[in-house]
């Protein structure tokens, strides 16, 4: 299977993965490039060793992925060179879901402390749920993040497939 980062039982939400090559780093970064203005459905751009990927803006939704591509000569194997990929939301909706995980997680913790050191003083206090209602909300953005990722798994597929016949070496390797 070309990617399989998209089971259910897969609690990744930022799936990534690495690549081998045969090809110099130089040659796979001007592969890619010659391949964008070929491609109507896939933009980016190529900057240093990096390449960021994407889906045309008409057809984007706000679902949309985005890949990451960096590409490096291999630390283990000087001959072959490494493409290390990351798929993700665009990162608009990533800052905007970790913005959310940390004020939760924050309000959770003080707040839930909070509740708890009322409660061993013995006095009433509506903090004590911080951390229940924490942990739900916690669950409602995961779930609402593994929506996005399932809305946006075809995108996804079509940024790997470009990739693999951007690259097109008949020895590329997937770790």
């Amino acid at each position: 299977m070309l990617f399989n980062s998209h089971n259910s039982d897969n609690i990744e939400i930022r799936p990534r993965f690495k690549l081998f090559s045969d090809f110099g780093s130089e040659e796979i970064l001007e592969k890619i490039s010659k391949a964008l203005p070929e491609q109507s459905d896939v933009v980016g751009i190529v900057k240093g060793t990096h390449a960021f990927l994407r889906i045309q803006e008409s057809k984007e939704h706000y679902w949309s992925p985005v890949m990451e591509v960096v590409v490096e000569k291999d630390e283990d194997d000087i001959k072959k060179t490494s493409i290390r990929c990351l798929l993700g939301p665009k990162p608009s909706i990533w800052m905007m879901l970790m913005f959310i995980y940390v004020g939760v997680g924050v309000f959770s913790v003080f707040g839930g402390m909070y509740g708890l050191a009322k409660w061993n003083l013995g006095k009433e206090s509506i903090f004590i749920w911080a951390f229940p209602v924490g942990l739900f909300i916690f669950g409602i953005i995961y779930f609402t993040s593994k929506y996005g990722q399932r809305k946006g798994r075809d995108q996804m597929l079509h940024l790997v497939s470009f990739l693999y016949h951007a690259i097109d070496d008949g020895n590329l390797v997937r770790l």
